[in-house]
């Protein structure tokens, strides 16, 4: 056997814009008190240790607002609070509850290895994807989309064909084997933050903000005004705990399997090639070989979507929205700068929760009639008739006039 030898290279983050990455759990009021304008979050487990049965129904019943004074006297409210967060607004717990970042088992939040390379996986796609006969493609994709409501596991295995062409059949035979993602280090829960993110909706009223989502029952009928909002405090918002770029030190350890690259397999008297054992043709080896290239052409070409969909809604919307455009394409039009003069050096993408369609699918390197069949098909757009889809995007309230996208993210070469 010829081994050949693993590359390893570790990264600094940067933190463009918030980034989230969630969990299954939600927290509320018995996570959380408001106070002053702050949300601040406190250790749950020992404060029930040390509750009496008093203490334990008001929390029951009212969350820790109701034991805040007992809280203060017994000594805990220092000692057990996680961090606190400037927010713009309180949270309706009824229907607002707080998202947290994934965290390990000492509450510390990181970039799970996964969701990273998950990243990488979309653009080294799309990098592929290009240089594929397109039309062939949109023939044989138009040719699997469902005829009739597609059941869960047709939802979940929908693209997985597509997948499957482009970076392997299997586990054992995935092009992204070679490529070994590490959990980022952890960082001390006091460096989270707590944004409301609202969904800005494009409507024939211009930019506006979700009030009231869509249920699946109400789907097929007509979009109606008492859905949207131009206030941004009447807004509906997912409450997320994130990372922005206050957050440094942070770093993650890429590794790349040479062997599983170029190595050599002695069977016999001969010796084989491993990637060719693997059915991993040159353009495929090269696609993995040149990631950071990948990511960087993937995240330029969504910057500049992102960019023109933000132009085009900022004439057409109130001078409220308007300031939340302004923000947002500055924002774009500053990150392909960076993409353009750091993009030698550096690794650029998108990760986590809240990011859109763009930056979690290559379907957009078809032509808009195949995207708008996939869409009605699968019913992503639960019967909008949305045209372009998607016509929201989620945005970050940083309170005052601070609005960002979520989770966009530089890695530096240490």
């Amino acid at each position: 056997m010829t081994q050949a030898p693993v590359h390893i290279q570790t990264f600094a983050i940067t933190f463009l814009s918030p980034v989230h990455i969630g969990t299954e759990e939600q927290l509320d009021e018995h996570d959380f008190v408001y106070e002053n304008g702050h949300l601040i979050r406190f250790r749950i487990t020992p404060i029930l240790e040390r509750m009496g049965e008093q203490e334990l129904e008001r929390f029951v019943n009212g969350g820790l607002e109701a034991v805040k004074d007992w809280l203060r006297q017994s000594g805990l409210w220092q000692q057990l609070q996680l961090y606190q967060s400037v927010v713009p607004r309180q949270p309706r717990w009824n229907r607002e509850p707080v998202r947290p970042f994934i965290a390990d088992p000492l509450l510390r939040p990181y970039l799970p290895g996964t969701e990273i390379k998950g990243a990488i996986r979309t653009a080294v796609a799309w990098w592929l994807l290009r240089q594929k006969d397109l039309a062939s493609l949109e023939q044989k994709l138009r040719q699997r989309l469902p005829q009739h409501k597609p059941s869960r596991r047709e939802l979940v295995q929908a693209g997985q064909w597509l997948e499957q062409s482009l970076l392997g059949i299997d586990p054992n035979h995935d092009l992204l084997r070679s490529l070994r993602v590490q959990d980022s280090t952890p960082v001390e829960p006091h460096r989270l933050k707590v944004f409301p993110v609202l969904v800005a909706v494009r409507t024939n009223r211009g930019l506006q903000w979700l009030q009231s989502p869509r249920s699946r029952q109400e789907s097929s009928q007509s979009e109606q005004q008492s859905q949207y909002t131009n206030a941004l405090q009447h807004a509906v918002a997912n409450f997320c705990e994130c990372l922005d770029g206050s957050v440094s030190g942070i770093s993650v350890t890429i590794v790349c399997d040479e062997f599983l690259a170029r190595g050599e397999i002695e069977r016999g008297e001969s010796k084989v090639s491993v990637p060719e054992e693997l059915r991993w043709e040159d353009a495929k080896r090269e696609a993995v070989a040149n990631w950071q290239k990948a990511c960087n052409e993937f995240a330029k070409t969504i910057a500049e979507l992102e960019l023109k969909w933000w132009q085009q809604v900022k004439g057409a919307s109130s001078v409220g929205a308007q300031t939340v455009a302004v923000k947002m394409e500055r924002f774009y039009d500053e990150l392909l700068k960076r993409i353009q003069v750091e993009g030698n050096n550096a690794v650029f993408f998108n990760l986590g929760w809240g990011g859109g369609w763009r930056t979690k699918t290559v379907t957009e390197l078809f032509d808009d009639e195949t995207v708008q069949q996939v869409v009605h098909r699968y019913g992503l757009d639960r019967g909008a008739k949305s045209q372009p889809f998607p016509k929201t995007r989620k945005v970050a309230w940083q309170g005052g006039n601070g609005f960002a996208p979520l989770g966009w993210v530089k890695l530096t070469p240490l």
